[in-house]
């Protein structure tokens, strides 16, 4: 028999798990390789290396050198992004309007009718001008003619760009011309001259822009009309004819309607009226554009 004190040996066929030996007492632990050597009782602490003075320096002049950098990098991008938010007006883009602006905006696709979908409501839905041609000349004496295009160009006249309306009932065309100037004053009592010029000469002082499928041209001028921006930085002078779209010369009345000057001047009358008010729509236009960029 096998005294208990001496423990039972393990059965066959079922290994026990290994087991470290205990340490002995009075035995140090052995390090390990990750693990330094400890510490000696009693053994002062290693001082920690203190930072070299010429270091320290350093790092004060690069902070002091650096953050003015920073500080003005800052400001210019500040600086930037607020002028890129303002809107300064400028002489010389106001008085470069009329090529700073683009077509569309010079010449609208319609005028004079707020809906373009108001057409299909009947007759009394206003009356609308819908654009037929731009010119590419900018030529002032291919676009004005008579006393207009002489006084015109002894003002100094700089360009003159046109566009041909017709208006929705498709008896009348328009041309719209723009003219620009190099001074504001340039462009005083032009409306004047225009006025005098239609009625003494029968000159109307703007050329027909010719439409394809239109027969307005410069015979078929009936009326005339200008007027200027009244913008001190904007030289521009709005100067429009008008008349039949079909060719017809008005103002040829046969007796007894058309005895006298008078009665002809009466039958030219309400073109003269409507180059009138399309020269002051398309002013109105040009000041709002001139309002948004002084705003």
């Amino acid at each position: 028999m096998v005294h208990p004190s001496q423990g039972r040996p393990p059965a066959q066929g079922h290994p026990q798990p290994w087991q470290a030996p205990p340490p002995q007492h009075g035995t140090p632990l052995r390090p390990q390789p990750w693990q330094g050597p400890p510490p000696q009782h009693g053994a002062p602490l290693r001082p920690r290396p203190g930072r070299k003075a010429w270091r320290v320096v350093a790092g004060v002049v690069a902070v002091c050198l650096g953050l003015p950098a920073v500080l003005a990098g800052g400001g210019l991008v500040a600086h930037a992004v607020a002028d890129s938010r303002q809107q300064i007006p400028s002489k010389r883009y106001l008085r470069n309007l009329w090529r700073n602006l683009p077509v569309e905006t010079l010449f609208p696709a319609t005028i004079g009718l707020p809906d373009p979908g108001a057409r299909e409501a009947g007759p009394g839905a206003g009356r609308g001008w819908t654009r037929a041609a731009v010119s590419p000349e900018t030529s002032c004496g291919k676009a004005l003619s008579g006393d207009l295009a002489r006084e015109a160009g002894a003002r100094g006249c700089v360009a003159a760009v046109r566009a041909s309306y017709v208006d929705d009932t498709g008896g009348s065309a328009a041309t719209i011309a723009i003219v620009a100037f190099g001074e504001r004053d340039d462009t005083d009592d032009l409306d004047s001259v225009l006025r005098e010029s239609r009625r003494d000469e029968r000159d109307y002082g703007v050329r027909v822009l010719s439409a394809p499928g239109l027969a307005w041209a410069d015979g078929a001028r009936a009326g005339s009309g200008a007027w200027a921006v009244p913008d001190p930085d904007t030289p521009l002078l709005v100067a429009v004819t008008s008349g039949p779209v079909d060719g017809r010369r008005p103002g040829r009345l046969p007796p007894p309607w058309g005895r006298g000057e008078i009665q002809q001047q009466q039958d030219r009358s309400p073109w003269a009226e409507t180059s009138v008010g399309l020269a002051e729509s398309v002013v109105l236009r040009l000041s709002d554009e001139i309002g948004k960029v002084r705003s």
